[in-house]
């Protein structure tokens, strides 16, 4: 089964190199990043996410050995509160295509 990792990054504007360490992850295994604003996440209540008028975007998810690097990019003048939601699938991929 899959299984979701959700992290609150703080306030942030313009490009971010994000990286997550957890030993679920490996070089194989897939993973999809999907990313939102939201409240300041500083209570152990779901967080309160929605979409605002600010343009999100994901861009070059990499998984490594212990982790994973990707680029989040938000297109806002001033610092705004994002949450990721990290999806790592259980199945490595069968096979590659070229």
């Amino acid at each position: 089964m899959a299984h979701v990792i959700r992290v609150y990054w703080g306030r942030w504007h313009g490009r971010l190199n994000c990286t997550l360490t957890t030993d679920t992850i490996r070089n194989e295994s897939v993973v999809l990043v999907a990313t939102s604003e939201g409240d300041e996440g500083n209570s152990s209540a779901s967080p309160g996410r929605f979409v605002g008028s600010a343009k999100y975007t994901v861009g070059n998810i990499a998984p490594f050995d212990g982790g994973v690097r990707f680029v989040v990019t938000i297109d806002w003048d001033d610092p705004i509160p994002f949450w990721t939601d990290i999806v790592v699938l259980d199945e490595f991929p069968q096979g590659i295509i070229r």
